[in-house]
């Protein structure tokens, strides 16, 4: 078999692979979507007053807490469980450390009732602010600024997909946590890129798309690389990082709608034309280019590590799996070749498949972080 043979023979094994995890993921990406959905529709806004108008003698806010079972915001006559997310940033808003905060709202009962009265307390005595809350049900995952930038999730995602779709991609993998979404995209035929101390590396381009309702980030787009052998993902640097912060909401949300409409309509044509450019082939050329001067970079594997870790970037439970997978040199793994960047890139992202969705996803970007060493001319 000459190599032409064999790397024909190679592409058809890894396409194979990689149809068969896109199958396994078609349930989950239309269960993603339609939570996305259902969530849109039994969500609800307010505008409303946190702390209390120092200058008053009488110190009422306007929202109190009580500890339930469970941490519990009391505002306008109904009562909502808070999640994690939304006891942060409550925590940040009346200047209390929101580790600290948020440990004792999942913590035993008496740590739940001192978390409700240190956030009374709190808000007794903090200037008044106007806040936007929003809430799923009767659950409030997000307290964010009045200014916050209100948009439409399921038509700016659709537009990404439709337009992805238009480039000949398809969809890869799609999660959704109760704060935020991301969608993966690739286009379905792999390219061999040759590199020069790593073998020939096969690589799936795509673009991933992710965004929060609740300030848990910001509307986010990057290219997307999927290693075909081993399904390691990897993303590069953000080509859209659009904070939701716009004009000061009204009290009545309803004097807003023009503007939510406005502002989601101008996102989805930046994400339409985005999207494109992504998947352009100047772009996949790029990253191909990219690629092979990773391979060409050599590295002290044990020394790049521990700089992550002191820069807080992995923890050191992380960084001694991923040396696990460096040792291993499991070509399943997308160990192969030499020390170089390249590698190190890939038992980074080899470990992130063992991981949750939310973290998973943190050491894509930061795997691709490493990439930005690669100068290109």
């Amino acid at each position: 078999m000459n190599n032409l043979e064999h790397q024909r023979g190679l592409n058809e094994v890894v396409t194979g692979k990689v149809q068969r995890m896109i199958q396994s993921k078609e349930t989950g990406v239309r269960e993603t979507m339609q939570r996305l959905i259902h969530e849109g529709q039994i969500a609800q806004d307010y505008v409303t007053p946190i702390g209390i108008e120092l200058r008053q003698k009488e110190r009422t806010p306007v929202i109190t807490f009580s500890n339930d079972g469970k941490l519990m915001m009391n505002m306008q006559q109904e009562q909502f469980t808070l999640h994690d997310n939304a006891v942060g940033q409550l925590a940040e808003k009346m200047n209390i450390p929101s580790p600290y905060l948020r440990e004792l709202a999942k913590g035993n009962e008496w740590q739940k009732h001192l978390a409700a009265t240190v956030l009374n307390e709190h808000s007794s005595w903090s200037e008044r602010q106007r806040v936007l809350v929003r809430a799923v049900g009767m659950e409030v995952r997000g307290v964010l600024s009045d200014s916050y930038r209100r948009l439409n999730s399921v038509e700016i995602l659709t537009a990404f997909m439709e337009e992805a779709g238009r480039q000949g991609a398809v969809v890869a993998d799609a999660k959704m946590t109760d704060t935020k979404i991301w969608v993966e995209t690739i286009l379905p035929a792999p390219i061999t890129i040759p590199t020069q101390k790593n073998g020939d590396v096969i690589i799936f381009m795509g673009a991933r798309f992710s965004t929060s309702d609740y300030g848990d980030g910001a509307v986010d787009m990057r290219a997307f690389l999927l290693n075909g052998v081993c399904l390691n993902g990897m993303v590069r640097e953000s080509v859209m990082k659009q904070i939701h912060l716009g004009a000061r909401l009204p009290d009545n949300l309803q004097l807003s709608n023009k503007t939510y409409e406005l502002d989601t309509q101008t996102t989805v044509s930046a994400t339409r034309d985005l999207t494109k450019s992504l998947f352009s082939r100047d772009a996949i050329m790029q990253k191909a280019v990219e690629i092979q001067g990773a391979s060409g970079i050599d590295v002290d594997f044990d020394s790049e590590l521990k700089k992550l870790v002191k820069a807080g970037s992995l923890s050191k439970g992380e960084n001694e799996n991923v040396q696990k997978i460096l040792m291993r040199s499991n070509p399943d793994d997308g160990m192969q070749g030499g020390s170089t960047l390249w590698k190190l890139t890939q038992a980074i992202t080899a470990y992130a498949r063992e991981l949750d969705d939310r973290r998973s996803r943190e050491l894509h970007e930061i795997s691709g972080q490493l990439m930005n060493r690669v100068k290109l001319n």
